[in-house]
């Protein structure tokens, strides 16, 4: 996460403490940035990043114009791993959005590059878009992870939540309910979250929370 989201993230929570951010929430604020480094709370980055879909426009089902417009975007998330020019990408994902406005992948994505530059509501739209034409355990762990990064945590536990019942195999959404449930407070289910999230081939929430001596 960049630092000035996480220092925005900071801000926020010192002001619902009033004056202070008590110690335990800084805990969690520096579990969150452990946590949430794995995937998208930077937006364009993610242990699994989204699939390139059909980039050469040979599928039929999509405008090749379309298809050329979100594969130039695809190729800024150097590796998969890092969008390096958001600005850019949502630049491309417009015209491929224009050009097939039923393209849920490009929506998704989009909503990753409006993520990484801070803009929630865009964010939060895009992922929404792309849950109403593909309601995946994906899409639905992306929206909740924006909604959280909202200050939505009710929003966020439902899409959480039902990203987990459409595939438990889903480790975002596990970790990242943990990092809901513990801003809630509810540190027993969190690391029962953290756990599935390590059984499901991803520790880093577990290890962050053990380090920290929020889990055993």
């Amino acid at each position: 996460m960049p630092f000035t989201l996480f220092r925005t993230a900071v801000l926020s929570a010192a002001s619902w403490s009033g004056k202070r951010a008590p110690a335990r929430l800084l805990v969690l604020l520096a579990l969150m940035l452990s946590v949430l480094m794995l995937s998208v709370l930077s937006g364009c980055a993610s242990q699994e990043p989204l699939k390139p879909y059909n980039p050469m426009g040979v599928s039929g089902k999509v405008n090749p114009e379309a298809e050329k417009y979100f594969a130039m975007a695809h190729v800024l998330w150097k590796g998969g791993e890092t969008c390096t020019e958001p600005e850019k990408a949502v630049a491309y994902l417009n015209k491929a959005i224009e050009l097939q406005p039923d393209y849920w992948q490009a929506f998704a994505r989009r909503g990753l590059a409006h993520s990484d530059m801070g803009l929630w509501d865009e964010a939060f739209d895009d992922l929404t878009r792309a849950v109403r034409q593909n309601p995946s355990a994906e899409n639905y762990a992306w929206r909740g992870l924006v909604a959280f990064r909202m200050g939505n945590r009710l929003g966020a536990l439902k899409d959480l939540t039902r990203s987990i019942e459409l595939d438990s195999a889903q480790h975002r959404a596990w970790n990242y309910r943990a990092a809901v449930e513990l801003a809630e407070d509810e540190i027993s289910a969190a690391c029962a979250d953290f756990a599935k999230g390590c059984s499901n081939g991803d520790c880093t929430g577990m290890e962050s929370a053990r380090r920290e001596g929020i889990c055993k």
